[in-house]
């Protein structure tokens, strides 16, 4: 009797051993799966640091063009300021350096907010034309500045306008903003680049004959 009350025991305590490993065993997969899902949640909150990958390609190429843009329209600002004795292209240039600094600095942010690092600095093409306008003097280099923003304005206007119907929010908004600015910044630069052409026009005609051709940007 003892002998078969030994085995019942030795019986029932394998059963508890047994059903213990298996609880231990679901624990254990249980604690598996939560740090799989940590793992994932934490890709994720990476996912939403980088957004550059949401963005389309004209959406990306937008940003680097008007990154551009923006920094040669400081740069010629401010070389202007030094260069020109036209009080009326000198208060010009002073409103591009205002406007564009502010307008550079709104796009860093935007930029910087969807993983995407802005150019420091111009570009070869854009480098060679700044290099160049430092070695003018005088009537051509307002000439030259002023039919630069001319043109640049002109191709910025439908670089925005293209942005302007973006699905991004936060780019289409900054078109939109800046669109205004831009075509008041057109139309000043047509009316200053006439003056500046009247103003070197003599009795023989235009005296910067070449301007045009040597430096169209």
């Amino acid at each position: 009797m003892n002998y078969r009350k030994k085995m019942i025991l030795i019986v029932c305590t394998a059963f508890v051993l047994q059903a213990c490993n298996q609880s231990s065993k679901t624990e254990s997969q249980g604690t598996s799966t939560l740090s799989a899902d940590t793992v994932l949640d934490t890709h994720a909150a990476d996912g939403k640091k980088n957004n550059s990958s949401k963005l389309k390609p004209e959406e990306t190429s937008f940003i680097e063009q008007a990154a551009v843009g923006g920094l040669m329209e400081v740069e010629t600002g401010n070389l202007t300021l030094q260069k020109t004795k036209l009080e009326s292209v000198k208060n010009f240039a002073k409103r591009m350096v205002k406007d564009h600094t502010q307008a550079n600095s709104e796009l860093q942010t935007l930029a910087s907010g969807m993983g995407i690092k802005l150019p420091g600095a111009l570009p070869s093409a854009e480098q060679s034309h700044f290099d160049a306008m430092k070695q003018m003097m005088g009537n051509e280099y307002d000439q030259n500045y002023m039919d630069m923003m001319v043109s640049d304005h002109a191709k910025t206007i439908d670089l925005f306008n293209g942005a302007s119907r973006f699905d991004n929010p936060e780019l289409r908004s900054f078109a939109l903003k800046m669109l205004p600015i831009l075509n008041e910044h057109n139309r000043t630069a047509i009316q200053l680049d006439s003056l500046v052409k009247l103003k070197n026009t003599g009795p023989k005609g235009d005296d910067l004959p070449n301007v045009d051709k040597k430096h169209k940007n």
